[in-house]
């Protein structure tokens, strides 16, 4: 005969288990738009409660090495209502953008072609592919010394240090793309009579478009990301200059607000080449996330 079950223990069920099972899944499975832009939202309302609350008035953090959100907020509407450093918070931007576009395109010019030739003819990759695989662990920064005696101080010296940074993501991104083709859709397509210009055309850059957009949009966040030290080169606008100001100056908002605009407008170009890469090449797995 089975004993009897207390009062006072839980007696299991099935709804609990399926409850779990389904929570459990749940957290597995990818979330939609609407959740993840929820997810995205909540965790910024959270950081904003944990930076008010870590720097409020007596808090963890002083206000002269992290002022509190509503701090940032006022420097935010200093920068926009008047010049700052002689210039207007949109000339600053575009001084910016000016240098990072220049610099990027310029990379695309030289290194798209320049990758997809080492991708396509071996003897281009046996000649060109030692010489970046050398290139490639040199930080940006320490172009800026070459980039002075080179070109002076000025923009066209920074445009360089933004090139240097953009090329190699360009070629090395373009030869992977052409050189990882299918071999069977090469061999379909010359066996169909397509010469080797329309295999290169038609075919193998058509089919590494997604990968060709991916190096475009790593290129153009390397870009972005070396825009402070290209404004080191004596420059008199840009946000990066901002940020440099502010720091010698301790005016620790002014300094935050430059690092976010630097952040907002670099997720903004990645959302931008992400609609590219869905215009394009629609049918790729990036396009759609």
């Amino acid at each position: 005969m089975a004993p009897r079950r207390s009062h006072a223990e839980p007696v299991p069920t099935a709804t609990s288990g399926g409850a779990t099972r389904a929570w459990r899944a749940a957290w597995r499975r990818e979330p939609g738009r609407a959740a993840w832009t929820a997810i995205a939202i909540g965790s910024l309302c959270v950081m904003l409660g944990a930076w008010a609350w870590a720097t409020r008035p007596g808090g963890a953090i002083p206000a002269l090495f992290l002022p509190p959100p509503g701090d940032v907020a006022a420097s935010f509407v200093r920068l926009v209502s008047r010049p700052y450093l002689g210039s207007t918070f949109g000339a600053h931007v575009l001084s910016s953008l000016d240098v990072v576009i220049g610099g990027w395109l310029l990379a695309g010019a030289v290194g798209l072609p320049l990758g997809i030739a080492m991708g396509w003819w071996r003897r281009a990759r046996w000649i060109a592919f030692p010489l970046f695989q050398v290139l490639r662990p040199i930080p940006p920064l320490a172009w800026i010394p070459l980039a002075i005696v080179w070109l002076g101080i000025g923009e066209p010296a920074r445009i360089f240090v933004v090139f240097v940074a953009a090329l190699v993501p360009w070629v090395m991104n373009s030869m992977q793309a052409v050189h990882s083709i299918d071999g069977l859709l090469v061999r379909a397509a010359r066996t169909l009579g397509a010469s080797d210009r329309q295999i290169l055309t038609r075919v193998v850059c058509r089919t590494a478009l997604p990968t060709l957009v991916a190096g475009a949009r790593i290129a153009l966040g390397n870009a972005w990301t070396t825009l402070i030290a290209a404004e080191l080169l004596a420059a008199t606008s840009g946000l990066g200059y901002i940020a440099l100001n502010a720091s010698r100056t301790l005016e620790m908002g002014i300094l935050l607000v430059s690092m976010l605009v630097i952040g907002v407008l670099g997720a903004a170009f990645s959302f931008g080449m992400q609609a590219l890469a869905r215009v394009f090449a629609p049918w790729s797995r990036g396009a759609r996330t």
